[in-house]
This record gives structure tokens, C-alpha cells and sequence, in this order.
């Protein structure tokens, strides 16, 4: 099943810097843009007509502020996700956004490979909200990211991307894997058993296998 693309309203007043941010999440693909709001009046009313599953939320816009837009839409019940993008980087700014369930924080300016960690964080916080059970692998993936020398040298990045990879709910190989990725089969496996051991996949031996014995990998 196609996952369903995660709406999305832009509430940033430079034009230009709005229009960057739709490019950029039309190439992430998995989103679609509702449109773009220059003030917190504005964004207030596209909330509540088209109800977002996530902003692209300035802090400082022309009548207030896009952090107080957040807290009233938390005070509602709005089950909207919110990843801020601002020049603002104060201590205050970063505390409100965090106790008030944003997902990221990106201080401009924000290069394109930020903004996609950022929107990767999103999809797999919807990943999770449509899931009857989470497991504790999933959280730890999502809350405590694991520091690089707990994960026996592997790459962060690569690590990323072979989650991406594991979330069409397929069965893969190791050696099937590592083809999509550009990876050997041998690096594609350390990286499918470090997942394994962290709960976040399961793996079974591949009954159509023939010679070598292979394993198949699906996220849980």
C-alpha cells in the first residue's frame, strides 16, 4: 500500500524562501503542498479550513509569532506535526518549539541535505502514528539516535537510507538490497543485522535461496 502524502502548509513570509522550501519538498516526494501563509493570521485560518498534517513554520512573521500559532494549535488538540525553519536560534525559541512538539528545529540558512534529515524525522514520526503497536527499536531510531560508536563504524547517512529503503514493507536480501543502494552485499548485511538486533526488522531464511543460505529482511 502507497503511503498517503503528508499535506503540508508553508507559513513563511519571504516569497522566495517559501517557494524553495515547495521545491524542496516536491523533490523529497511523499508530500503535498497545500500552500504557502505569510502571517499567522493567515496560516491560523488555512489550520483550521484544511487541517495539515505538517508545517513548515517560521518564528518571527509579520503580526506575531509562528511558535505562539503552534501553541494554540496544541491547545486545540491539533494533531499537526511542525518542523521549524527560522533565523531564529535563542535558547527560548529552541525550548518552546521542543516542549511544544516540533519535530525539528532548522536555523536559516538550511542546506537541502538538513532539510531532508528533517523531513525524514517527520515521515518517521508518521510511520509511527499509523502503527497499532511501536516497538522499542522504532523509538530508540526516532528519539535516541544511536551515537556513531555504538554502531560498530557503520555511517549514519547510509544507515538512513537503508531504513528509507526497508519502508515499501518488502521481504529483501541483503544482495537485493545492496544493488538498490549501490552497496556491496556484504555492507548491505551489516547494516540488515545491526537493524535485526535492534528490533527494528525481522529476519527469515529464504526457502527460494538456492547454494548459499540468504536471509530476508522486513521492517516490523
Amino acid at each position: 500500500m502507497t503511503p498517503a502524502l503528508l499535506r503540508t502548509l508553508i507559513v513563511e513570509d519571504d516569497p522566495q524562501i517559501a517557494q524553495l522550501h515547495r521545491r524542496l519538498l516536491e523533490r523529497a516526494g511523499g508530500f503535498e503542498v497545500l500552500g504557502s501563509a505569510e502571517s499567522v493570521q493567515i496560516a491560523r485560518a488555512m489550520c483550521r479550513t484544511l487541517r495539515p498534517d505538517l508545517l513548515l513554520l517560521d518564528v518571527q512573521l509579520p503580526d506575531g509569532r509562528g511558535l505562539d500559532l503552534l501553541r494554540e494549535l496544541r491547545l486545540e488538540g491539533a494533531q499537526v506535526d511542525a518542523v521549524l525553519v527560522t533565523a531564529a536560534s535563542d535558547a527560548p525559541s529552541v525550548q518552546s518549539a521542543l516542549l511544544h512538539g516540533a519535530a525539528d528545529y532548522l536555523v536559516k540558512p538550511v542546506t537541502p541535505e538538513r532539510f531532508a534529515a528533517a523531513l525524514e524525522r517527520v515521515r518517521e514520526r508518521a510511520a509511527l502514528w499509523g502503527q497499532e503497536e511501536v516497538r522499542q527499536g522504532h523509538l530508540d531510531a526516532l528519539f535516541t539516535p544511536v551515537p556513531s560508536g555504538e554502531t560498530s563504524g557503520l555511517d549514519p547517512e547510509t544507515l538512513r537510507r537503508v531504513r528509507v529503503a526497508l519502508r515499501d514493507g518488502q521481504a529483501h536480501t541483503a544482495q537485493e538490497l545492496g544493488q538498490a543502494l549501490g552497496l556491496s552485499r556484504v555492507t548491505a548485511w551489516r547494516y540488515l543485522e545491526y537493524l535485526s538486533a535492534q528490533g527494528e526488522v525481522t529476519a527469515a531464511p529464504d526457502a527460494r535461496t538456492l547454494g548459499r543460505p540468504a536471509k530476508r529482511y522486513r521492517r516490523i
